[in-house]
This record gives structure tokens, C-alpha cells and sequence, in this order.
């Protein structure tokens, strides 16, 4: 083992809650250049976890999160490990017949979902016996000139008016055992969404444990992620793996979770170049990409000190990948990852 971290047998939260009493003042989220604290994180969590309470939300009810990678998202699935309720996490760029049926498959009857994707919602509502629904923004929790920015960007754009609570409204309500997170899984891969509407998805839970172990498991094969050390979070937190590797793990060790909405493979160069990750992680997909960039070239990118990958990757692609890195002074360890659903199946 590369090096040995040991989280006792807590709730997802109850493990979030003892690394904020040691990491508090560092950055747990950056977002667009907005930086959360751990202790900023923990506050905005139990806020939420009141607001999700205010809203009759209980021990045992499964909530939809049907978000990007957004802090919202972040806060929601913390929030509901707290109560105990179980989080149903959804692509929010799937169909609307297969968020339909995703919902219908969790039995949820409290729905978050993107504000953008308005009309799937509105059938979603309009079909199912939703008991709750809320719509987030990107812009919501954006660093305020990027987010007066991108008002006005969208000045003047008819939209039609809401029949849904938004997130505003939501948070301005608030006043470990058995708890799960849930996500959607092919069975072989982490990439729950890669075959919409496939009959080979699964609905499978993940007990506490087994999550908080398989940050451990992805902490311990990577060796070399330490505290304050900034970790690309673009896989999104719909798949099981963005969720837990990117970012449950991350905060296990005092990192920082750099989360974006909507990423493009082909905008690998500019996120590295913006935000200087210490970490990588993702596909083969975004790999080729970065492989393929020119916007690398004269670059120093001697801050990558880990690369994660997960999938299927054939030897020449990660000859590619350690080359590339290295032409540009990166001389850093990639790691190879196991899926959540592999790693619970083998033990």
C-alpha cells in the first residue's frame, strides 16, 4: 500500500463532519474561482439539511438530485446522507423518458433538477406523484462578477415563468448506519449513462461503509494526494465515480474539489491552464483529448502530480498520456482505477 488512511465505520456526513474540525480553513470547493472553506461547505450542508427537513423530508425518503457538478449538488447529497434519506443521483442531460424512469425506478417523489432542463421536468412533474420540486441554477453560488455576467449575458431572453420552487427559495426554509447513496450502474463500468435507456442499467445502493472505503481504496492506490492539493472534478457526480474519487476522497485529505457544469472534453487544455490541478481525472474519452491539444504547447505543467484514470484504457493511450505530460515537465503518476460497482463486487 501506498499509503494507509483508515476512516472508521461513519455516516458519509459524519466522515465530511471530522475533516471540516481539521481542514476547516482550507478550500474544499473552487467554482469558478469562487473558493469555498470546509467550513463554508458544512454550514451550507446543514442549512440545507434543515431546508430538506422544513420540506418534510425524512429518514428514509429518496431524493432526486438531477444536478451538473454544481456546490448545490455537492451540498443536496451531503444533506440528505445527513438525515438519512437516500440520494438518487441523475444525469440532469439524459432524456426525459429516461429521467422518468429513473425516478419512477428510485420511488422519489422529491425532484431537484437544473433549471435549463425546464420542459423534462415539467413532464416528469406532470406524470409522476411529485411530492417536491426544486430548480438550481449554475449561476446560483458563481462568484458574483461571473454571475452578474452571465445575467446579463441571458438579458433579454423570454423565459417562461416557473411553476417550481428555485434553490433560493428552498435554502431560505431552513431553519450513521444505515444512510446510503444510490447511483445508476451498468454493472462493469462507472459509466452508469453510456448506453441510455439500456435494460443493462442497474439501481444499486452503496452503504456508508462501502463508500467511505472505497475513498480509502482510492486514496490508498493513487499514494500520493495530500492536503490542499487541487483536483480536477469534471467527472460528472451522476456517475458514482465523480462523486466519490473526485470528491468524497478528495475532502477525506484536505484537498480542494475544482467542480465545473457542463464540461467538453475538448476544454481540457483551458481547465488546466486555469485552474493548475495538482490531480486529473476522467475517461479515455478526455484523455485522447488532452492528448490531442495544442494549447499545451511551451506550457509548464510540472503542477500535474497525479493522473486518475477509470475505463478502459489499451496500453498505447496511457504511453500517450505519460509522454505528453512529460514533454511538458509533468512527471507525474497515473493511477488506474477500479469502478465502484467492480470495487464492491470484489470484496
Amino acid at each position: 500500500m501506498k499509503k494507509q488512511l483508515i476512516i472508521p465505520d461513519r455516516s458519509v456526513y459524519d466522515n465530511l463532519k471530522i475533516c471540516v474540525k481539521e481542514y476547516g480553513s482550507l478550500c474544499a470547493l473552487d467554482y469558478f474561482g469562487r473558493e469555498i472553506s470546509y467550513r463554508e461547505l458544512i454550514r451550507e450542508i446543514n442549512r440545507c439539511a434543515c431546508a430538506l427537513v422544513a420540506c418534510g423530508i425524512n429518514r428514509g425518503d429518496v431524493v432526486s438530485v438531477c444536478l451538473p457538478n454544481i456546490p448545490q449538488a455537492v451540498y443536496l447529497l451531503y444533506a440528505i446522507n445527513k438525515l438519512g434519506a437516500v440520494s438518487d443521483i441523475i444525469d440532469p442531460y439524459i432524456g426525459e423518458n429516461d429521467i422518468i424512469a429513473r425516478v419512477e425506478q428510485s420511488g422519489s417523489r422529491y425532484i431537484f433538477a437544473l433549471d435549463t432542463i425546464y420542459e423534462k421536468i415539467e413532464t416528469l412533474n406532470s406524470k409522476l406523484n411529485v411530492s417536491l420540486l426544486v430548480t438550481a441554477s449554475v449561476s446560483d453560488e458563481m462568484p458574483i462578477i461571473m454571475k452578474t455576467g452571465h445575467i446579463l449575458k441571458n438579458f433579454g431572453i423570454k423565459k417562461r415563468r416557473s411553476l417550481f420552487m428555485d434553490w433560493n427559495s428552498f435554502i431560505s426554509k431552513a431553519s450513521p448506519s444505515d444512510r446510503y447513496i444510490s447511483a445508476h450502474s451498468t454493472g462493469n463500468t462507472i459509466w452508469a449513462f453510456i448506453s441510455e435507456g439500456s435494460d443493462t442499467v442497474q439501481y444499486c445502493k452503496v452503504s456508508n461503509k462501502k463508500f467511505n472505503d472505497f475513498a480509502v481504496y482510492c486514496l490508498d492506490m493513487c499514494g500520493n494526494i495530500e492536503k490542499a492539493d487541487r483536483v480536477l472534478a469534471v467527472i460528472p457526480i451522476s456517475q458514482a465515480f465523480g462523486i466519490c474519487t473526485c470528491i468524497h476522497s478528495v475532502f477525506s485529505v484536505g484537498g480542494t474539489a475544482v467542480i465545473l457544469p457542463n464540461f467538453n472534453n475538448n476544454d481540457i487544455d483551458k481547465a488546466i491552464l486555469r485552474y493548475l490541478p495538482n490531480v486529473i481525472a476522467g475517461d479515455s474519452g478526455m484523455y485522447r483529448a488532452l492528448c490531442e491539444r495544442k494549447g499545451f504547447d511551451g506550457e509548464d505543467l510540472s503542477f500535474i502530480n497525479t493522473a486518475i484514470m477509470t475505463g478502459q484504457f489499451d496500453d498505447d493511450l496511457k504511453k500517450h498520456v505519460r509522454e505528453h505530460l512529460s514533454s511538458n515537465g509533468s512527471i507525474c503518476e497515473i493511477c488506474e482505477l477500479k469502478s465502484l460497482t467492480e470495487f464492491v463486487k470484489a470484496e
